[in-house]
């Protein structure tokens, strides 16, 4: 017998760090260089199994505008999420910061602590670079959360930390051992 759970994940971040190309890259294996601003939230969903354990689960992954100051659209978007991708751009430095200073108190005025995994965006673009690995690393490290440097583009450690974050939310339901999101 086959378990399925359903687990809303967002994608936080400041506009222009590349969550909606992330999104597509995991979902489609596409990427355009067109940017195209997300207007309010766009939902997409993936399908991972874990066939050794009995359980298929499906990532409803929620793209949320990136411009700060929408805060009412955006805490909207945010209820019932499980879980986080924070994602920020390796060529501006300010969007790490931002993180820290409104995605993460406004997510978690939501839904209070959930797995969070983030990601530096953009690892192909070497000669724009502004953040390192170890600056990911240690922020990473204060939220208890894994991190990656990942790229849109090539496909670079796109479908990992998105499995990761999956995994991150499965284990958050059995340690509870509820029911809750099974169908």
């Amino acid at each position: 017998m086959v378990v399925k759970f359903n687990k809303k994940v967002c994608l936080l971040g400041d506009e222009g760090v590349g969550k909606t190309s992330l999104i597509r890259k995991f979902v489609m294996d596409k990427f355009d260089d067109k940017y195209i601003t997300t207007i309010g939230t766009k939902i997409t969903k993936k399908d991972l199994s874990y066939s050794s354990q009995g359980v298929e689960l499906t990532l409803l992954i929620w793209d949320i505008l990136g411009q700060k100051g929408y805060t009412t659209i955006q805490s909207t978007s945010y209820k019932g999420a499980e879980g986080a991708i924070m994602v920020c751009d390796l060529t501006r430095r300010e969007t790490l910061r931002s993180l820290e200073d409104y995605w993460l108190p406004e997510l978690t005025k939501v839904t209070g602590k959930v797995p969070l995994v983030f990601v530096g965006n953009k690892v192909d673009l070497l000669a724009e670079r502004q953040i390192g690995d170890p600056e990911i690393a240690s922020f990473a490290v204060k939220y208890g959360a894994p991190h990656y440097l990942a790229s849109a583009r090539t496909g670079e450690h796109v479908e990992d930390l998105f499995k990761k974050l999956g995994d991150l939310v499965m284990n958050v339901s059995s340690q509870e051992g509820s029911d809750a999101g099974a169908q």
